[in-house]
């Protein structure tokens, strides 16, 4: 992958580029439409105030295990009830340019962090990869990850659906990661990319 989807209008948004080409969004756009960046916590936050504090928990150490597998690699769900109209991709590209949930300060070509974020009013999800990870993750992977999180929360349970999101995450890595070790005793050394 050479660039990621602009979360406005989903044209190619070639990195490090401060605007998008096709409908000039910049993070400066979504600043003024966002206003201050709120409240988090390093793996978990709900600004919906739906969750309770024992699954809060319970995703928090799902996370850490995750981070434990991947420890270059900071997953992070953030929940919440955006106001009507907005739009949960737009929010999440912004929060995850905005908000430091890494505690060390990186450029963004060595920012590996995955965050997920959850409009609980607009029954929405969006998955972005920072920009350190979008050689090795696919639009797709990010599709299916949601899928699997939709998949994991139909009954409403949000929490099952952020584990299996999680799950899925996780799954997929593993098959990459044993694929580029394939490739590598084998001597065909092949991006990890869709």
């Amino acid at each position: 992958m050479r660039g990621m989807k602009c979360p406005s209008c989903s044209g190619l948004l070639p990195t490090p580029e401060p605007r998008c080409p096709s409908c000039g969004l910049t993070l400066q756009k979504l600043d003024l439409k966002f206003g201050l960046v709120p409240r988090h916590s390093r793996f978990l936050s709900d600004r919906s105030g739906k969750l309770d504090v024992a699954q809060m928990e319970e995703l928090r150490e799902e996370l850490r295990l995750f981070e434990r597998k991947f420890p270059q690699v900071l997953f992070s769900v953030f929940v919440t009830d955006l106001p009507p109209g907005s739009s949960v991709r737009e929010y999440g590209f912004w929060l995850a340019n905005r908000a430091r949930f890494s505690t060390i300060q990186k450029s963004p070509g060595d920012n590996f962090d995955l965050l997920l974020v959850i409009d609980l009013a607009g029954n929405a999800a969006s998955l972005t990869a920072s920009y350190g990870l979008e050689k090795y993750v696919s639009e797709e992977d990010l599709e299916d990850a949601l899928a699997a999180l939709a998949a994991g929360a139909r009954a409403g349970n949000v929490p099952d659906g952020i584990r299996a999101c999680i799950k899925f995450v996780t799954r997929r890595w593993r098959e990459r990661s044993k694929e580029a070790r394939r490739a590598r005793a084998t001597g065909t050394v092949e991006e990890m990319a869709a």
